[in-house]
């Protein structure tokens, strides 16, 4: 199966209409103004983000209608579509054009999180979701205990599974979210999303879990992010905005579910921004303050900068970190995973201990 050519496709229209999209912007004056937390010193245009999902979206039908028609995730269908092919593109379109509002018109914090949810319940109808958790220490974790019909649609079976459900709609939103915090440094949230759907590409092809379909929408997204990343990688010429961040987010939170639940080497992979989102998101409510809208610089990104690390460097160290624990997961069993995770979780708390200790130090130096 030819990888290649959709992962340049994808690559070359993710491009082509970044920089289609950037004139759009300044033109119809859709820009983020710099402000006090922002390291941008002019107005750049956030809409970038419709370029990943377009490019996204139109290669996965061309491949998946015309060029390997037999390719699928699943022999169950609706309205002649692969049932978890068209969650994923009707959640990916979904939350890229309500997020697209988002960027050009503004939405409440509160209904971007009702929206979140209900793009996420359309992703788990069509049957995607965590079945189970793969447990170190004996057979995995059923998940499906509680299972409930709710109706019946051209021969499927819809129904409400207790756990299942509930934990993957928290991942989806999560992982929504995830992606949104670290979208705070040129070129972080594009070169983060492209390392993890490489790295569950690469997963995807091996003999142990082979599973084409997720192999080829994992090289596709890879490849659209990519495409927008040659704009917006420091210093930005182009954001993505919420309609990027919150797809890809999406996307993310997706693909690991198709290749058999392997959540774990998605936290592996993914694991800095997610710890990190989780320790900001913590620290803010014991101030009292919204753990996610709340504006400050406490961020792990933001911390490599008030360290006296450029843009690029902050950013370059944190694709260093990904791509090291993503080659971990690709060469551990579900064991050395966790462990893994937790060496994860500890180098985090010491990184941020150092970066603190290293910008308070030339704080005092100036003085």
């Amino acid at each position: 199966m030819n990888y290649i050519l959709p992962f340049l496709s994808a690559l070359a229209i993710s491009a082509v209409l970044t920089g289609f999209l950037r004139q759009i912007g300044l033109k119809k004056g859709i820009v983020s103004r710099p402000r006090a937390r922002d390291i941008h010193k002019e107005a750049i245009p956030r809409i970038g983000g419709v370029a990943i999902a377009s490019s996204f979206i139109f290669v996965t039908i061309i491949v998946f209608s015309f060029i390997y028609p037999n390719l699928h995730f699943t022999g169950l269908k609706i309205f002649g579509i692969d049932r978890h092919l068209s969650g994923i593109l009707l959640g990916g379109l979904l939350i890229s054009a309500t997020m697209l509002y988002d960027d050009i018109v503004g939405l409440k914090s509160y209904k971007k999180l009702v929206i979140q949810i209900i793009i996420s319940l359309v992703v788990i109808a069509s049957g995607i979701g965590i079945d189970h958790l793969a447990n170190p220490f004996g057979n995995a974790l059923d998940l499906n205990s509680v299972y409930v019909p709710i109706f019946t649609l051209h021969g499927i079976v819809y129904h409400f599974s207790l756990w299942s459900d509930l934990l993957t709609l928290l991942w989806l939103v999560m992982m929504m979210n995830v992606i949104n915090f670290v979208d705070g440094v040129d070129g972080l949230a594009g070169g983060l999303s492209s390392i993890a759907a490489f790295v569950i590409f690469l997963l995807s092809i091996t003999l142990l879990v082979n599973q084409p379909a997720t192999a080829m929408i994992s090289i596709i997204l890879c490849g659209s992010a990519l495409g927008f990343l040659i704009w917006n990688f420091p210093p930005a010429k182009i954001f993505m905005g919420d309609s990027g961040s919150m797809f890809l987010g999406l996307m993310l939170g997706i693909l690991p579910l198709l290749s058999g639940g392997k959540l774990a080497t998605s936290f592996l992979v993914l694991g800095f921004p997610i710890v990190d989102g989780i320790f900001v998101a913590l620290s803010r409510l014991l101030r009292g303050k919204n753990p996610i809208t709340t504006p400050d610089k406490t961020h792990l990104h933001h911390r490599f900068l008030l360290a006296g690390f450029s843009p690029r460097q902050a950013v370059l160290s944190i694709y260093l970190i990904a791509a090291l624990f993503g080659w971990v997961a690709l060469r551990s069993t579900t064991y050395d995973k966790m462990i893994a995770s937790i060496v994860l979780i500890i180098s985090l708390l010491i990184l941020i201990l150092v970066l603190n200790l290293v910008s308070k130090y030339k704080k005092n130096t100036k003085l």
